[in-house]
């Protein structure tokens, strides 16, 4: 089962003010997404699948990752990868789905709470619910993503 309102591409940025680092998680449809982070000397990119394992409650399976140094951009483009192969972990949280306001923004957001950190934060604001422009996993890779809009 899957929880529609969990569909869509979330940006950290909108909570991160003061914050050297920014995330994204991707969740489409079909079941499939990628989670990603970036800071000012790093970016690591990782494959998952997804599912509601119960109401409010959302399991990550990661299945891939990749590092290295990255080239600025929305989220942003792995420009050089220095390690990647295979990833097993998951992550089961609690989460919820709401209008917020986040600091310095000048209006409320579609914004996704969890109660377990995905990379390194907790909270996230909807960037577009059409994720198909985003590909499947693994999530922006050199020369993979369309900029947005296109």
């Amino acid at each position: 089962m899957r929880d529609e309102n969990l569909v869509g591409l979330w940006d950290s940025s909108p909570y991160d003010y003061g914050s050297m680092e920014s995330s994204w998680v991707c969740l489409r449809r079909d079941g499939t997404g990628w989670t990603a982070v970036a800071n000012t000397g790093s970016a690591a990119v990782s494959q998952l699948t997804w599912d509601c394992s119960a109401e409010g409650e959302v399991e990550l399976r990661y299945t891939w990752t990749a590092s290295g140094s990255w080239a600025p951009g929305t989220p942003f483009i792995l420009a050089e990868v220095d390690e990647e192969g295979p990833y097993d972990e998951r992550v089961r949280t609690r989460y919820s789905v709401g209008t917020d306001m986040a600091p310095m923004a000048d209006s409320p957001a579609t914004a996704l709470r969890l109660e377990e950190s995905v990379e390194f934060t907790q909270r996230f604001a909807l960037m577009t619910r059409d994720t198909d422009q985003w590909g499947a996993a693994p999530a922006p890779a050199v020369g993979d993503r369309p900029e947005p809009g296109a």
